[in-house]
């Protein structure tokens, strides 16, 4: 599944020919994918700007409204019919077995960045996910914010986050990156997952991440599992951390024969004690 998906990416970066400059040449066979990569180190701790949407049942909101908790980002467009759709639902199935509560512990919003969709757009995305995730959707779905933006505001957005987009005229598609952006509760970036199926414990633990600190609504094994883990930039995931975990095994063997050493002295100056005391 993983395999298919690097496919149709792949598919999708190369159908891109003719756009906005970052495209080949015409006479060109290659696409350079590198353009769409977003430079972490450079994006990462920055706060996304509040910018305004409108939902997909028509309400005026902002970026803010959501403050408090932890929040992933996806940001696609509607009438995409490849990888777009295919990223929610991955995102959908993740968060289903995450436990976590989406609305409580998390939010999470569907952001059009092609200013030319509405909120009917939204809306039918909303229902077509719901018809075709019924029954591997997280709790509180209806909880999961679709909207749209103007392309000033999308741009504003993007530019702020590192994310690239370009719109390829020759076969009338966006060329986008994958990626699950999560941010703090302030509207900090603090991780991106790329790909179109995301493990559970990988979404899981880059909320508790993205909580920055706010992990009180989170049970204390979250705090404990991600402490185990460490996130690989090269896969693009997290790793067990093998080093935390033997230096944990070592330290809990050095309490534990510290306490065996100190019960056994005691027990010698007892047993002397008394050899001294007896006649």
């Amino acid at each position: 599944m993983k395999e298919a998906a690097r496919i149709l990416l792949i598919v999708c970066l190369l159908a891109a020919t003719h756009a906005w400059g970052f495209g080949p040449s015409a006479d060109s066979t290659q696409f350079d994918p590198s353009v769409l990569k977003i430079k972490e180190d450079d994006y990462l701790g920055k706060t996304a700007p509040n910018i305004s949407m409108t939902d997909d049942k028509g309400n005026a909101i902002t970026l803010s409204k959501y403050a408090g908790k932890p929040f992933i980002l996806s940001i696609i467009y509607y009438r995409c019919a490849q990888s777009c759709p295919v990223l929610n639902e991955g995102l959908a199935t993740a968060l289903k077995d995450a436990k976590l509560r989406l609305g409580e512990d998390y939010n999470v919003i569907t952001l059009s960045f092609d200013g030319r969709e509405t909120p009917a757009d939204a809306q039918k995305f909303r229902n077509d996910l719901r018809i075709k995730m019924k029954g591997t959707l997280p709790e509180s779905f209806d909880k999961w914010v679709f909207a749209v933006t103007t392309d000033a505001e999308a741009k504003r957005f993007t530019d702020a986050i590192g994310y690239r987009f370009f719109y390829s005229t020759l076969d009338k598609v966006f060329v986008h990156p994958n990626v699950y952006i999560f941010l703090s509760p302030e509207g900090k970036v603090m991780r991106y997952l790329f790909g179109l199926y995301p493990l559970s414990m990988d979404v899981r633990l880059a909320l508790i991440e993205a909580a920055d600190g706010k992990v009180g609504k989170f049970p204390v094994v979250g705090k404990v599992a991600l402490a185990c883990y460490t996130y690989d930039t090269k896969i693009g995931g997290y790793r067990i951390n093998m080093i935390f975990i033997l230096e944990t095994i070592g330290f809990v063997f050095a309490i534990f024969t510290a306490v065996i050493v100190f019960l056994y002295s005691r027990k010698l100056k007892k047993q002397r004690r008394a050899e001294v005391l007896s006649p």
